[in-house]
């Protein structure tokens, strides 16, 4: 991700030259496609392994 973030090719350089001469179209472009980015490495690998890793816990409910 740090990759996407602090290369001259990255992302993040890419929004901070766009920011630099205002160009909106560019800015809403660019962080559009990296927040659908993130969401998808959210739900397709990130949630999973999370219901994987915490199968072993019992439910709030078996507690009280």
């Amino acid at each position: 991700m740090v990759e996407l973030l602090g290369r001259s090719s990255g992302v993040g350089f890419q929004l901070h030259m766009a920011f630099q001469v205002f160009d909106v179209a560019t800015i809403l472009a660019y962080s559009l496609a990296f927040i659908g980015v993130v969401q998808l490495i959210e739900l397709a690998i990130l949630q999973p392994l999370e219901r994987r890793s915490s199968r072993w816990r019992q439910p709030e409910a078996a507690h009280a």
